[in-house]
């Protein structure tokens, strides 16, 4: 279902999926037995969080080497 999709989404822009709206989603084997209706407001299975404001990149991994680079 998920290499349906992805091919979907790579290929000629009169076949891709989306051409039709969102409808096309909703109709893709990947997304059987979700419930649009209550997307917004089901918890996501991980919420990031940003205690340190918008400068906050604790949540990346970041490695020193490429900070010391020019």
């Amino acid at each position: 279902a998920a290499r349906e999709l992805v091919r979907g989404l790579l290929c000629a822009r009169e076949a891709r999926l989306g051409r039709g709206g969102a409808k096309d989603f909703r109709r893709a084997k990947l997304f059987r037995g979700l419930r649009w209706s209550r997307l917004r407001r089901s918890a996501p299975p991980f919420a990031p969080s940003a205690a340190g404001g918008a400068a906050d990149t604790s949540n990346f991994d970041v490695l020193d080497d490429c900070l010391s680079l020019p």
